[in-house]
């Protein structure tokens, strides 16, 4: 393989990376093809942009308009592209019967860029499912001969390095377009949510959480994760991380922690839950092992009683004792708080039981710190 060969590899799979490298891969084909002027086009969204377009050899104004004039002054249809999946081909395979130099394409197009009126040659990219998306359009020089089989066979062994290194990209900005939609959803929640890898290291965060550490008041987040001021509380913290990471290894019992953050300004505990992250057939985010929940009481959103209410169908004084053991209170804590007896409270929980699907209270603090329990208005 020679120079030229190598350095076409390295700027293909440099394009499964960066959708500008591509710009480099049609200079390339280019050279192959004698500098023949070439044009790869995407039709459909790609990189959140339509149309995206890159050529070598075309005047200015001409490349946008290609594929106008292709499918509006030709026969063009995209069943004539399925015979160049496989390969590069000379499209007068497939309009034999078309007279390119009676077309517009040819005199309002070609021939104004001096041309030559012979049917380009072409390669059609695929997606992961086969259907077109895109592909090479290699035309001819005014005084250039058609195109040859030994120039196909020239370019024909990097097909596969082309079709590789696309569908590389595709994967690589479909998984970037679920995580910017993830990191969205997350940010609805008024609840702080952080995503540690095995390492601790942020996968993604929420607006919530930011809000949170933007207060400077008990929780810290640095390069070795999230702490507690409170040197106590922290152990405590870590330990949860330890065992959250042990259950997502498979060396730990699977369970769900929670943890009082004291702050320094006085200020109602943050409520925490650590938990491990198991399921990787589904997750969106692999690399993610563990989830921290982090409420904060005085954020006056925290645990709504009409919010509880309305999607609980929890009675006010059921609501109320829910957001209270939510805060970190016990039921002794939050019965007295409310002013009722421990009969009362333990009725008012039963039935918060009942109507949440849960029947233990570490189950039921659980769902309010990181389900739409923890909903509210900003």
């Amino acid at each position: 393989m020679d120079e030229r060969a190598h350095r076409l590899i390295d700027r293909i799979y440099a394009a499964a990376l960066d959708i500008e490298a591509w710009q480099g891969v049609v200079e390339e084909i280019s050279s192959l093809f004698g500098g023949s002027p070439v044009l790869l086009g995407f039709l459909l969204p790609f990189d959140s942009s339509l149309g995206r377009q890159f050529s070598v050899g075309l005047r200015e104004g001409y490349r946008e308009t290609y594929f106008e004039y292709l499918l509006n002054h030709t026969p063009w249809s995209t069943r004539f592209m399925q015979p160049f999946r496989e390969r590069f081909g000379d499209m007068s395979e497939v309009l034999s019967h078309v007279r390119l130099d009676e077309t517009g394409l040819y005199t309002e197009w070609m021939k104004p860029q001096g041309l030559a009126p012979i049917w380009p040659a072409g390669h059609t990219l695929v997606d992961t499912m086969g259907e077109p998306v895109g592909g090479f359009t290699i035309f001819r020089g005014d005084l250039d001969e058609p195109f040859s089989e030994e120039e196909f066979a020239l370019i024909d062994p990097f097909v596969p390095h082309l079709r590789r290194a696309l569908h590389t990209h595709l994967e690589i900005q479909g998984a970037q377009r679920v995580r910017t939609a993830l990191a969205e959803a997350m940010n609805l929640m008024p609840t702080g949510l952080l995503l540690l890898d095995e390492r601790r290291r942020v996968v993604l965060k929420n607006r919530g959480l930011d809000r949170i550490l933007d207060l400077d008041d008990g929780l810290r987040l640095d390069r070795n994760g999230p702490s507690a001021e409170d040197a106590r509380e922290n152990a405590q913290l870590q330990s949860l991380i330890a065992d959250a990471m042990d259950a997502k290894a498979g060396t730990g019992s699977v369970t769900t922690g929670f943890l009082a953050v004291s702050r320094p300004s006085g200020k109602k505990s943050f409520a925490v839950m650590v938990a491990p992250l198991l399921d990787e057939g589904t997750s969106v985010v692999r690399d993610a092992a563990v989830a921290i929940f982090v409420a904060d009481p005085a954020a006056g959103r925290l645990h709504d009683p009409e919010v509880l209410g309305a999607v609980y169908s929890l009675t006010h004084s059921e609501a109320e004792l829910v957001r209270l053991l939510a805060q970190g209170l016990t039921l002794e804590e939050a019965a007295e708080a409310r002013g009722v007896s421990m009969n009362t409270a333990r009725s008012h929980l039963k039935h918060a039981f009942a109507k949440t699907g849960t029947s233990r209270q570490g189950e039921l603090v659980r769902l309010m710190i990181s389900g739409v329990g923890s909903m509210g208005e900003e």
